[in-house]
């Protein structure tokens, strides 16, 4: 066996005995430097303590370091001792509160990740036989402590959110705060509120989701307008997890909740209705000396794009299967020559029709889509009617029905009422001053094209054909010279405009306008 000298065993012993003084010292130490305010050694000696065997289970430790550290996180002294400060303090509260049960089955539970645990924390609490090692911890904590915690939290989380943009962090901090806040029995709506914001922005969608209804089954906000956003963000998360149907369904509630403050989700809905039966592709078109434009195309395209000899015009792999492209091709403004296409084939049937300088017009439909197109238009102008309703000065609302009867509704005599009323709540109004110029152009284009096919021999029957045409080109110059005023870079109306000065005989007035084409062309 082997010999240990006398003097190694006095020190192993004076040590263990020192080291044992300290342990039980350490929770008095902390307390009394915390009483004095001397954080940093106040920290220390708690950080030793709870290394110590006699001490990392007893409730008093652990709730004395949530002090320490909580004072750590709001001083301006010693606030840099720790950058986690305000979490130790809320995991040392937590260790308090279970540590502070003589049950030892109930020190083990999982109070801030399992919603079970947290139901038999609470059973505990409201239990009347539950026994404590020290009550007074337990109101200390629930009662002093945990509110200014729960602010700290939402101060973290704020600026998690609006100055480090970690939304992940954020969420966290706005979920600590409301759990301590529900622990002390209090419900903060607000915190919820910014909860769910948080998780959208991080894309837990699901949490965001659960925190949203409860947001709006509360009816926060200072007035019905902001309840209604309440139902507005709902609904955007529902799109972002791409289910349609909820998305629908809660823009509705809200709009039949709110009558009369219903105008982000009544636009969102039109918005929707109004791009679901688009079908967008990209056509590139390149004239000869490599200038290109490009152009977002939807279900009918008004305007005519004008095309060099020499050209090329792509259409972007975007084009899905079934999609039908119908391009008319006009040389000297008379329409020579129409052809149709589907899928790849455009691009080919596109390039073969620019034989010389022209100007191409193209429409696209896909099967079924004409149809849905109806349908929605329908549903959207019920809603833009609802919209108007709440406030009919909106000339944006004007358009965008006159926008419906125009294009799916196939309803010419309504969509003019409409687009002049938008021009009547705002004269400037470029697209809706266009709209209306295209729509009597592309009739007069089209009686136009009905008196070129009139025999030669019928010349009183094409001049009074011609008239009709002519007649709707006059009505359609106002609005396109406002356009124009407006929009002095726009080619297409210019193109249109010049068109009809070609048309009506007003030389100077062409003659003005190519060169300013021309002068944008360069």
């Amino acid at each position: 066996m082997k010999k240990i000298h006398l003097f190694t065993l006095l020190i192993l012993f004076t040590s263990g005995y020192i080291y044992g003084q300290v342990c039980s010292s350490c929770r008095t130490s902390s307390f009394n430097y915390l009483n004095y305010g001397e954080l940093d050694k106040a920290k220390e000696a708690i950080d030793f303590c709870i290394t110590c065997e006699k001490s990392k289970t007893d409730p008093r430790v652990w709730f004395y370091r949530g002090m320490i550290y909580q004072g750590i996180q709001t001083s301006k002294e010693f606030g840099k001792l720790d950058p986690d400060a305000v979490d130790k303090a809320f995991e040392a509260y937590k260790l308090a509160l279970l540590y502070n049960f003589v049950d030892p089955a109930l020190q083990n539970l999982d109070i801030v990740n399992k919603q079970a645990d947290q139901i038999k924390f609470f059973t505990a609490l409201n239990d009347q036989k539950t026994k404590y090692i020290n009550s007074e911890i337990l109101e200390k904590i629930l009662v002093n402590q945990f509110p200014a915690l729960a602010n700290s939290f939402v101060n973290k989380g704020v600026d998690e959110y609006q100055n480090k943009k970690d939304y992940e962090k954020a969420f966290k901090y706005f979920q600590y705060s409301l759990f301590v806040s529900g622990m002390s029995m209090t419900i903060d709506t607000p915190v919820i509120y910014y909860a769910a914001l948080a998780a959208q922005k991080a894309k837990k969608y699901d949490e965001s989701i659960e925190l949203f209804k409860v947001v709006a089954q509360l009816n926060y906000g200072k007035d019905n307008k902001e309840r209604a956003g309440n139902y507005y963000q709902l609904a955007e998360t529902y799109k972002s997890k791409e289910d349609t149907a909820k998305y629908l369904e809660t823009l509705k509630k809200g709009i039949d909740k709110y009558p009369a403050d219903n105008t982000v989700l009544v636009v969102e809905l039109i918005n929707y209705y109004l791009t679901s039966n688009i079908t967008n592709f990209k056509v590139t078109f390149n004239d000869a000396g490599n200038a290109s434009s490009q152009d977002n195309g939807s279900n009918n395209w008004e305007r005519g794009i004008p095309m060099k000899k020499g050209g090329k015009a792509v259409l972007s792999a975007q084009l899905i299967k079934g999609l039908d492209l119908t391009l008319q091709i006009y040389f000297d403004d008379k329409m020579v020559k129409e052809t149709s296409c589907s899928g790849a084939n455009c691009t080919a049937n596109l390039e073969a029709a620019i034989e010389k300088d022209c100007k191409v017009k193209y429409s696209v439909s896909t099967p079924k889509s004409n149809v849905k197109a109806a349908e929605n238009s329908k549903i959207a102008i019920d809603y833009l009617d609802l919209a108007i309703k709440n406030d009919s000065t909106n000339s944006t609302y004007w358009f965008a029905k006159g926008s419906m009867y125009d294009g799916n509704m196939k309803d010419p005599a309504n969509a003019i009422i409409c687009y002049k009323k938008a021009i009547q709540f705002k004269p400037d109004y470029f697209d809706a001053n266009y709209n209306m110029g295209a729509l009597y152009f592309n009739d007069g284009a089209d009686l136009m094209n009905k008196a070129n096919l009139i025999p030669a021999d019928k010349v009183a029957d094409y001049k009074a054909a011609k008239a009709k045409a002519d007649d709707k080109l006059k009505e359609a110059l106002p609005f396109l010279e406002k356009a124009h005023s407006i929009n002095i870079q726009d080619i297409p109306t210019m193109e249109s405009l010049k068109n009809i000065y070609y048309r009506l005989g007003m030389t100077d007035k062409m003659e003005a306008i190519k060169k300013e084409i021309d002068a944008i062309k360069k």
